[in-house]
């Protein structure tokens, strides 16, 4: 009997480097985000003559480069220390996945000494640890945390980050915090703000054109010579520019067509691979999107999408059955319950809707004829079998 893989495994026709399209590839050049390096680089800089630079957070939608721009800085940054012989290091964090204060804490243990296990140990001595290791070698460090805002109690986080310095006589922790919302600052408690003294970086959305020329770019690394046709490259721009100038969608959406195109056995990437890669991009992109929302949100999508399963509801003016956002809200407070966690506010819960609603995973309208006041209504515009798998897996 022929091997099996003899048949699954086939070499790639049109690509050359397919993770060139990854959205966690970082490419040697960012185009247009020339200003932002230049700004993010000089608030640091201050490090590099034995200063603490001030905090700094980072906000701009998804796919705005954010992430590429904050690694890109902090390897240069690593690299000229180590030139230099300055004992400064820039670490970067992964919020979504080590989304608690002792998981941050443990990973910056690791990226310190990777031969350090403290697995079981305390949040306070895996603290004092980290410390230790610094002062020891008198080591300044900027640690960027991405996706900040899925950190479960940032605050507390924050805070003990940012007074560590009261505790530092030769080393010094500064902080970048990076977070698709804008509002994620107003969340943390007084006493974390009063501490912060930071900056802020806001990263504009791409538009079009130059969406086509980082595809163009990153095509040139990703495809053969003549494997993608110029039609491909500016359709996907445009798509992504109406997607909120989100990169990562571009990227997602030649690499799919690449993949369609290879699978047809095409003989370069055209403008239908695109069309027909949009529906499955959109559609990752949404349940990735749900699966990487704060808790809170998450917990509001899962009552949410239990309510519609089940059929519940109110009787509208039309005879229609829907969900209103106060049955949702008690609904909801009953499931955060369920699950270990305090409910928020009617006015935090009301502002978690509006963000989703924004997001366009829900809609939310007054509810008009048949209802009292100011009553809102709350759509699902998702599956919600789909939905309730991706957030109970989450959770």
């Amino acid at each position: 009997m022929a091997n099996v893989f003899e048949e699954v495994v086939k070499e790639y026709h049109l690509f050359k480097n397919r993770d060139a399209l990854s959205p966690h590839y970082i490419p040697p050049e960012l185009p247009f985000r020339e200003e932002e390096i230049r700004l993010l680089s000089q608030k640091l800089a201050p490090i590099l003559s034995g200063k603490k630079p001030e905090n700094i957070f980072i906000y701009g939608k998804t796919g705005t480069g954010k992430t590429a721009v904050t690694k890109k800085v902090l390897s240069d940054l690593n690299e000229y220390a180590k030139k230099k012989n300055i004992p400064v290091l820039g670490l970067y964090v992964n919020g979504r996945l080590h989304d608690s204060e002792h998981k941050v804490l443990l990973k910056l243990v690791r990226l310190l000494d990777p031969t350090q296990d403290l697995l079981g140990y305390s949040t306070s001595a895996v603290y004092d640890r980290f410390l230790e290791f610094l002062e020891s070698g008198g080591i300044r460090v900027v640690i960027a945390i991405d996706e900040i805002d899925m950190v479960k109690r940032a605050s507390d986080l924050i805070y003990r980050l940012n007074r560590s310095n009261d505790e530092l006589s030769r080393s010094s922790v500064s902080l970048i915090g990076i977070s698709n919302n804008p509002t994620f600052k107003d969340r943390l408690d007084a006493r974390t703000r009063s501490t912060l003294c930071e900056v802020e970086l806001v990263f504009k959305p791409y538009n079009a054109e130059q969406l086509r020329v980082i595809l163009e770019e990153r095509a040139k690394e990703a495809f053969k010579e003549g494997a993608v046709s110029d039609d491909a490259i500016s359709l996907a721009a445009a798509l992504a520019a109406k997607h909120s100038g989100d990169a990562r969608y571009a990227l997602l959406l030649l690499l799919r067509a690449g993949d369609i195109a290879e699978e047809e056995g095409a003989e370069r990437v055209e403008r239908k691979h695109v069309e027909e890669a949009r529906r499955l991009v959109e559609e990752d992109i949404v349940y990735e999107m749900i699966a990487t929302l704060p808790e809170q949100h998450r917990l509001v999508l899962l009552a949410l999408s239990t309510l519609r399963l089940k059929g519940k509801g109110v009787s509208s003016f039309s005879g229609e059955n829907v969900i209103t956002s106060g049955l949702l809200y008690s609904y909801y407070t009953k499931i955060a319950e369920e699950y270990g966690v305090s409910p928020v506010s009617d006015r935090w819960f009301r502002e978690y809707l509006n963000e989703l609603d924004t997001y366009g995973i829900i809609s939310v309208k007054v509810a008009g004829k048949g209802f009292r006041g100011n009553t809102r209504i709350v759509e699902l515009n998702v599956d919600p079998r789909r939905l309730l798998q991706v957030v109970k897996k989450t959770l």
